[in-house]
């Protein structure tokens, strides 16, 4: 038996659905379960992808637990100014390439006063987000307090047109998780017939925690690519906000926790 039929037939009931067999590292060596779910029309998910339920039963992605904003920049000219979130970006004299912006802007915590930085100068201090590097000219905030639609992240200053942000407003509740998508589903035009984990062991790294510019859309069967719709907002590596949805992932569902390890280790 192959490699890949054993683990479809082994680890989710994937018989019917051979062909979207994805990551195994996400599952132990225990059976696993799956339930059928309808995705909701407007919805394109990445397999791995939290899901929860909307009032009239269907899933759709997960909301997460606090507002995240997206920034990607480029570059700013010498003397240009950027302010975001309470801090302030002074170009240096040379100017500041997206990816020094980038660069300089993520890792910070809230409550971060500034400084000399390359490229620039920072001033004034970064409240109610803390920040992570998704890519090389991209950066994401995330809100500091959970189940709160925080004020949104906004740019001005005269170098303001140097950051695009992409937001996901903040949910004042948690939703629980319905499940974990198990293929990748374009639900754009309609409601699509789908399947989802609702029970087994993961490792945390194989879910889809944020959206990631490196994975953020689907391959239809033409080849052409699409757009996945925002999904697990504030989530995304090692926040505050990120470790709280971790936390939270196996209340209320019918997973079961192995803890957040790296991919491969033992239990």
């Amino acid at each position: 038996m192959a490699i890949d039929t054993y683990y479809s037939q082994k680890n989710g009931g994937f018989d019917v659905y051979p062909d979207n067999v994805k990551k195994k590292t996400f599952f132990r060596a225990n059976d696993r379960y799956t339930k059928p779910v309808t995705v909701k029309a407007g919805q394109v998910l990445k397999a791995f992808s939290f899901l929860e339920t909307d009032a009239t039963g269907k899933v759709i992605a997960h909301s997460g637990l606090s507002e995240s904003a997206q920034v990607t920049f480029t570059a700013l000219t010498a003397g240009q100014t950027l302010a975001m979130a309470g801090l302030t970006f002074t170009a240096g004299s040379s100017g500041t390439t997206a990816v020094q912006l980038a660069t300089v802007w993520s890792g910070l915590s809230a409550g971060y006063t500034g400084g000399t930085v390359a490229g620039g100068v920072f001033s004034g201090t970064l409240t109610g987000y803390n920040t992570e590097k998704v890519d090389t000219d991209t950066v994401i905030f995330n809100a500091v307090s959970a189940k709160t639609n925080a004020t949104d992240v906004a740019a001005t200053g005269t170098g303001a047109s140097s950051a695009t942000i992409t937001i996901v407003q903040g949910s004042t509740s948690f939703s629980p998780i319905a499940g974990v998508l198990a293929f990748d589903v374009d639900a754009s035009a309609s409601d699509v017939e789908a399947t989802a984990f609702d029970d087994a062991s993961f490792w945390a790294d194989a879910l889809i925690w944020a959206v990631d510019p490196a994975v953020d859309t689907i391959t239809l069967s033409d080849g052409t690519t699409k757009a996945v719709t925002t999904y697990n907002t504030g989530c995304f590596g090692t926040s505050k906000a990120s470790n709280l949805l971790k936390q939270k992932f196996v209340e209320n569902s019918g997973f079961s926790e192995l803890g957040f390890l790296t991919a491969g280790e033992a239990v």
